[in-house]
């Protein structure tokens, strides 16, 4: 019942209480704001809604926000799988923020004699933070460790023997993120008719950043524990040490699905996968109840030396 109304008082006591306050004073202020709300700045109020449409606007989507994100974490707590903190976090912020809108326009609003003369709309920032703030406070409130998941008992090993050490380097590719590299000048040089060459060159440019950080992954195993290498430049990297690291298996991905390609995270399981391809991963169930999903060749053999290392490091722990 406490995992329940931490989660509940997460999702939706907080960002609920945003808007029940908005709507408060939406209707209290109702007879000292104009008809229409100012509600485009560009410098000066350039642009106004009606006031009750922009009021229910908010509110109603307020209130969406707020239901999905409830439902979508008790749904995730009842499955015995609650939602990741930073899940929590972000989705509570989110859904504070039609409040934060609503609010901040209401106060640029009040006491003006038409929505020409509203005040800079530059007040919101101050009611962003303040859902951001809400946010921390949710993720701090309604954010539940996941329940470690039991030990497989056929679990690979490379049968590592006491006092001998051992050293696990594995890569992939993505031969055709490569040559999507090598084709960038071509398109450039085939660019469409009209399209401007400082976007072109722009695009290009992002597009061989991304294709150099993440066409090649490298992963280690040894004594200290996994470390995971992105790119040319092995940036963006993870290092995962022993104690942090409940059991090794292997897993198949597939190309598309699983989240795709790159780095990804899973909101509502909270598994990181970094991937370039399809096929054979290395799958590293966390203590924390997380999944890291590294796909590299041959992570057979990493899973086994991830696990002999492991009941090595429990050994001497006892």
């Amino acid at each position: 019942m406490t995992k329940l109304i931490r989660v509940l008082a997460a999702t939706a006591v907080l960002p609920g209480a945003a808007l029940a306050v908005a709507a408060l004073l939406a209707n209290t202020w109702a007879d000292r704001l104009p008809d229409p709300l100012a509600t485009h700045w560009n410098g000066d109020a350039n642009g106004s809604t009606a006031l009750g449409v922009f009021v229910s606007v908010c509110l109603a989507l307020g209130a969406a926000v707020i239901a999905l994100l409830a439902t979508t974490a008790l749904t995730a707590l009842r499955r015995g799988r609650p939602l990741p903190r930073v899940t929590i976090g972000i989705g509570a912020g989110f859904a504070a923020m039609p409040s934060a809108v609503l609010l901040s326009v209401l106060v640029a609003n009040l006491d003006v004699p038409d929505w020409h003369a509203a005040r800079g709309g530059a007040v919101i920032v101050l009611f962003l933070l303040g859902a951001a703030v809400l946010g921390a406070a949710a993720a701090f409130l309604g954010g539940l460790p996941s329940p470690v998941p039991e030990t497989r008992g056929d679990r690979p090993s490379v049968g590592l023997r006491p006092g001998q050490r051992a050293f696990w380097s594995g890569r992939a590719e993505n031969p055709a993120m490569l040559w999507a590299l090598l084709l960038v000048p071509l398109a450039i040089a085939l660019q469409p008719a009209g399209l401007p060459w400082p976007t072109v060159i722009w695009f290009a440019l992002v597009g061989v950043v991304v294709t150099a950080l993440t066409y090649r992954l490298k992963a280690t195993v040894d004594a200290k524990g996994v470390t995971i290498r992105f790119g040319l430049f092995g940036f963006p990297w993870r290092h995962l040490t022993l104690s942090r690291i409940r059991e090794a298996t292997t897993r198949e991905l597939a190309t598309f699905r699983d989240g795709g390609l790159g780095l990804r995270f899973n909101p509502v399981t909270g598994t990181t996968a970094y991937k370039v391809r399809g096929g054979p991963a290395l799958a590293l169930a966390l203590e924390s109840g997380r999944t890291v999903l590294v796909s590299v060749d041959d992570p057979e053999t990493a899973a086994g030396l991830v696990n002999d290392l492991l009941a090595r490091h429990v050994t001497r722990i006892d």
